[in-house]
């Protein structure tokens, strides 16, 4: 499995550990969130002006987005249901995510 970051989720960024074209569903309660959030879907790769439309979208939605604008990895989009709403959401994996927070100036990164 691998972890994914999906941003957007009810103004949110969620984690979710899966597999590119495996379906999954994804819970969090009110408590643990915020506000309860049911996922199921697929991520999935798309061409890059698929996922350029689907980022500006939730950036154009949520202005606490606009740093997806830094993402440099592969065109990723969670395709499915939040609360029963279809959805196409940006997806980062979470070591490119770790890349690109730690590539920052005065941060460092170590391979293992």
């Amino acid at each position: 499995m691998t972890e994914f970051m999906i941003y957007g989720v009810k103004g949110k960024s969620i984690v979710v550990d899966t597999e590119i074209g495996m379906p999954f569903s994804f819970f969090c309660s009110e408590e643990e969130c915020g506000v309860e959030i049911h996922m199921e879907g697929i991520i999935k790769r798309v061409k890059f002006d698929e996922y350029i439309a689907v980022r500006n979208s939730v950036i154009s939605a949520n202005e606490d987005f606009k740093v997806l604008k830094e993402l440099i990895g592969e065109p990723l989009i969670f395709e499915g249901k939040v609360n029963g709403e279809k959805v196409k959401l940006p997806v980062e994996g979470v070591r490119e995510f770790s890349e690109r927070f730690l590539s920052r100036e005065g941060s460092y990164h170590i391979y293992p």
